[in-house]
């Protein structure tokens, strides 16, 4: 094979962009990707690949120009064959044939977690070698990924390789969150500010060249994920997602220019110099400018902090942190306590802590000897996310009872008296005890 490099002004062949919306159900992706794939197909008809039974068709009289597919789980045949991987590369060939400008896949979820979708797929590669073998199961999961992976892998990088450009929709789900606040686990958007995680493989998102999310709470309103700087001012600059986004995108894609990348590269440099400096870089910008900038002012914040503390000059060459010496404290110490009479030096041990078994449907342990702590994470290693008394009475009822399959009468009683509170509205923490735990 020959391999031929050329000059980039003579590479005349328009750029494309892939953008994936994430939001769940009312959240505004369906409307807003048709928008943003108007604004990318400049006038000229532009696809969509519905797979959300006909839900784009929704919007036909307010976008005319739209050239609808159903993808249904049956073929023409009426078989029943899903999503599989290579369903969906036939699919886009079909669209860059036919010609299209811009293409929107709604739902793109399919492809994961729908029928014969990766999932399906990996679950199915897994009974095929383990047999019915329930302990050989557990072992060869990954292997059944390391089969399946490499066929997903193929249409995503069929979709960032397409010869026109790609929105896709993503369904995404609450998190799970903590007695406390914050996520009970990390999620596949690796942002723990978000309580949102979705139904798509974990490195999707970063793949595209945008990725934004949606709230409830802010419909058609984007929350940026990840993009390159030259959409940072598209994305992040706040608003609903408009037919302009698309505009902006499709006239970068065409011309290939920087956008505010150099802008926003100085603002970089100058903030890694310190506070200061960064200041008098920000005092020669324009107003238009500056509204750029501050679409990363946070990390530029970060980045001004860091440099400002590492800027303390020390008499240790190697930089090492001095130890850190006593805390220091505006209090007036107090004078320690005088010890009561006939009271011993030290008080009794603690009581232990209970002990809870979990059996199975014919009373094999499962999980024998579980301290409260050790409780808490087998409902977690078991997808039950936060320990949160009021989401499970209210979600799930007794449905921890399924999940272990059964209990024994403590661990029954445990669960009903955690549940009873939770029902009073006590949103205690199971680890801090008072529930029984």
């Amino acid at each position: 094979m020959t391999y031929r490099f050329v000059a980039a002004t003579d590479d005349t062949r328009p750029l494309t962009v892939a953008v994936s919306i994430a939001g769940g159900s009312g959240t505004g992706k369906t409307y807003s990707a048709l928008r943003l794939a108007r604004g990318l197909a400049g006038g000229k008809p532009f696809g969509v690949i519905d797979t959300e039974n006909r839900r784009a068709l929704h919007y036909r009289a307010e976008f005319p120009e739209m050239m609808h597919l159903d993808l249904s789980p049956m073929n023409a045949a009426g078989e029943m064959v899903g999503f599989p991987p290579e369903r969906w590369i036939e699919v886009l060939d079909a669209a860059e044939a036919a010609g299209l400008p811009a293409l929107v896949i709604d739902s793109f979820s399919h492809a994961w977690e729908g029928i014969n979708g990766v999932l399906e797929l990996q679950a199915a590669a897994v009974e095929r070698m383990a047999r019915g073998d329930s302990a050989k199961a557990e072992r060869v999961g990954q292997l059944a990924w390391a089969e399946v992976k490499p066929r997903f892998r193929r249409l995503v990088d069929r979709i960032i390789r397409s010869r026109c450009h790609i929105v896709i929709c993503i369904r995404a789900k609450p998190v799970m969150q903590k007695p406390g606040g914050g996520n009970a686990r990390p999620t596949k958007l690796r942002r723990p500010d978000l309580a949102w995680d979705i139904a798509a493989d974990k490195d999707l998102v970063f793949e595209m060249t945008g990725s934004i999310l949606m709230v409830p709470e802010r419909p058609g309103e984007p929350v940026l994920l990840k993009c390159a700087d030259q959409f940072k001012s598209i994305f992040g600059a706040g608003g609903v997602l408009t037919e302009q986004a698309g505009e902006q995108m499709a006239a970068w894609a065409a011309g290939g220019g920087a956008g505010p990348k150099a802008l926003l590269d100085e603002a970089r440099a100058a903030a890694r110099q310190g506070r200061a400096a960064f200041e008098r870089h920000w005092k020669g910008l324009s107003r238009a400018d500056r509204a750029t900038v501050k679409i990363i002012m946070d990390e530029l914040k970060e980045s001004a902090e860091e440099a400002d503390r590492s800027s303390v000059e020390t008499d240790d060459p190697f930089g090492t942190p001095a130890a850190a010496g006593p805390e220091r404290t505006t209090e007036t110490p107090q004078e320690p306590a005088e010890p009561v009479a006939n009271e011993p030096a030290s008080a009794p041990p603690a009581e232990a802590a209970p002990v809870l078994s979990v059996v199975d449907a014919d009373g094999l342990a499962l999980a024998p000897n579980l301290t409260p702590a050790g409780f808490v994470n087998l409902l977690i290693d078991l997808g039950a996310d936060a320990p949160d008394p009021a989401a499970y009475a209210k979600a799930n009822g007794a449905g921890i009872r399924a999940a272990f399959g059964a209990v024994n009468d403590d661990l029954r009683a445990t669960l009903a008296e955690w549940q009873a509170s939770a029902m009073k509205g006590e949103r205690r923490d199971p680890r801090q005890g008072g529930l029984g735990l």
